[in-house]
């Protein structure tokens, strides 16, 4: 059953810049910086034939990895591994980074192993920020062989 309340504070969470959040996101994608301003609802942004990794971001670096799928009909992540990288580099100059965050990682879950379930429908409204402001909601879609993100909202 689809819980209005928890899905409005996971929102809220989502949007959050507070450090101490730990936040399940696809890897920084670079988009050219005419491409960001242009984007508008029902625009694609092409992913690739395989899901890009995803990642358990604390105060701006890479504390771990989960690896995303579905367990009786509810999405849910598998905490793959415990990492941490600091440094995740800069774009080139005609380009920036898009930063897609999916879902908020409970810190008493992250546990290398454990099965956690994400809030209800979190691939269908992943926030898409630029520079820690928020451009735009988007969904998970898959035409057979590439995987993208269908903007759905503009902000």
């Amino acid at each position: 059953m689809l819980n209005l309340q928890a899905n409005g504070l996971s929102n809220a969470l989502l949007r959050s810049s507070n450090p101490k959040l730990n936040l399940i996101a696809f890897e920084p994608l670079m988009l050219k910086k005419s491409e960001a301003k242009s984007l508008k609802v029902d625009d694609l942004i092409a992913l690739g034939k395989k899901l890009p990794q995803l990642y358990i971001y604390r105060k701006g670096g890479v504390v771990g990895q989960v690896a995303l799928g579905e367990v009786d009909g509810r999405e849910a992540v598998i905490i793959s591994a415990k990492e941490r990288i600091a440094n995740l580099g800069k774009p080139e100059p005609k380009y920036t980074t898009l930063e897609c965050r999916i879902a908020v990682l409970p810190k008493r879950e992250f546990t290398v192993g454990k099965l956690v379930y994400i809030p209800a429908y979190s691939t269908e409204k992943i926030l898409l920020f630029i520079k820690e402001t928020l451009v735009a909601r988007a969904k998970l879609v898959e035409n057979g062989e590439v995987f993208f993100l269908q903007i759905t909202e503009k902000y």
